[in-house]
């Protein structure tokens, strides 16, 4: 059985896959692009048992590129996943990071959050965005105000 796991940063994410069987561990750089993801999961598909995914920011575009490949994706909760290491002060990085959650999965130790259906997160994304939409015409509103009323910043 092979299992994978991917720490998830702005710029760039660390993928560790292990294969409990032999405890053969194999990591790669990936650039944080739509495409990284997809290709790296096409590779190893047909050996992947599961991968684990950071519940960070970001998260969901990367499981939804996953998912799409037929990968099944488990969503990790950090905080337990760190508590699970013990309270020994140990190094953090990506890669040991990535180990971590990859060995984790293979244990059936990984705690998981929930990952919602598709239909529900439609509805948290369509949320999200009106939300946002709101937000942003309350701050044009409040400029527009401003302006008229000769109250800006910057004299």
């Amino acid at each position: 059985m092979v299992y994978a796991a991917i720490d998830i940063h702005k710029r760039i994410f660390q993928a560790a896959v292990l294969d409990a069987d032999s405890g053969e561990l194999v990591q790669e750089r990936l650039p944080a692009t739509r495409e990284a993801p997809g290709g790296w999961a096409t590779r190893s598909q047909d050996k992947l048992e599961a991968v684990a995914v950071e519940a960070t920011t970001g998260w969901r575009w990367v499981a939804r590129e996953l998912q799409t490949r037929g990968v099944d994706v488990r969503l990790c909760d950090l905080g337990e996943a760190r508590a699970l290491g013990g309270s020994k002060r140990r190094p953090k990085t990506d890669r040991l990071d990535a180990v971590w959650l990859a060995r984790l999965l293979a244990k059936e130790m990984l705690a998981e959050a929930w990952l919602p259906p598709d239909e529900i997160q439609y509805l948290r994304d369509r949320t999200r965005l009106r939300h946002a939409l709101a937000r942003d015409r309350n701050r044009w509103a409040q400029t527009a105000a401003r302006t008229a009323l000769g109250l800006t910043r910057f004299r």
